[in-house]
């Protein structure tokens, strides 16, 4: 869909783009088709899109794909796709909050894909839900706030190297395909975005089970230049097995959470078991 499409359809259904919905709307089809190549669509594969709009992205993914279940929070736009796509027997829609739409009855068993360009106001939440709780998309190709995209793929010892970092990365491989001007959507946004591919994966050293990774990980973030030492026996870790875990490990007493990496991360949980 052109922007002289976009405003046309807009127009016609009395619309006006929703700050506090997050709506900018995709309009450069190079874009979209990066996206779409990013995502390495096969015809039996099930998609799951998030803030479908108008359709730009959803009317490239139902030729390749199984089945594309489209979650729509605007009753205007969903009311509006079911009736543009009615002749689709593969495009599920659904009217709600992706926040609260439940996932496990909507994909039962079955593997999915995540591709989307997310509402920028709740793409750090919508992040959390799926990597943190089953079930976990295969895949999840994502037009993101390029500073989001940059701190989820964020490397140790950087500014952009945090909680949300090691929590994604636990179960993804990011990257960072292509960055996108604000003129590619209407209306352009105040920042560049960016397409971040996420790949499932399993960490290189395994978490133990109840390991408290999550503990440890935010306990090391929560006032990032102080010493994690410190932050870690304010958080109720007891000194002896702090000091014996960092000794196994060969973590300096003054190290700071951004010096370490993921790996550092879940052995220094397995150890505070």
């Amino acid at each position: 869909m052109t922007l002289t499409e976009c405003k046309s359809v807009l127009a016609a259904l009395g619309l006006r783009p929703t700050k506090s919905l997050g709506q900018n709307f995709l309009v450069d089809g190079n874009i979209l088709d990066i996206i779409v190549r990013a995502a390495k669509l096969e015809s039996g594969d099930a998609v799951l899109e998030i803030g479908p709009g108008l359709g730009a992205l959803t009317q490239r993914l139902l030729p390749r794909a199984g089945k594309v279940v489209a979650i729509e929070k605007d009753k205007r736009l969903h009311d509006w796709l079911h009736q543009h796509f009615s002749s689709a027997a593969n495009l599920q829609l659904c009217c709600g909050d992706a926040l609260e739409v439940g996932l496990p009855t909507t994909f039962k068993d079955e593997e999915f894909k995540l591709v989307a360009n997310l509402p920028y106001c709740v793409s750090s939440a919508l992040i959390e839900r799926f990597v943190e709780n089953p079930p976990r998309p295969i895949q999840m190709v994502l037009t993101l706030q390029r500073e989001m995209g940059e701190r989820l793929a964020a490397k140790p010892a950087t500014k952009d190297y945090g909680a949300l970092t090691l929590f994604t990365q636990l179960r993804y491989h990011v990257t960072i395909k292509h960055i996108v001007s604000p003129k590619c959507f209407y209306p352009p946004p105040e920042v560049q975005s960016a397409v971040v591919v996420h790949d499932r994966r399993e960490p290189r050293v395994a978490l133990k089970h109840g390991a408290p990774f999550k503990q440890v990980v935010r306990a090391a973030f929560s006032q990032r230049r102080k010493m994690l030492r410190k932050m870690l026996v304010q958080s109720r870790f007891p000194a002896q097995q702090v000091d014996s875990a960092f000794q196994t490990l060969n973590i300096s007493p003054t190290a700071r959470g951004e010096e370490l990496s993921l790996e550092d991360f879940i052995q220094l949980a397995n150890e505070l078991l």
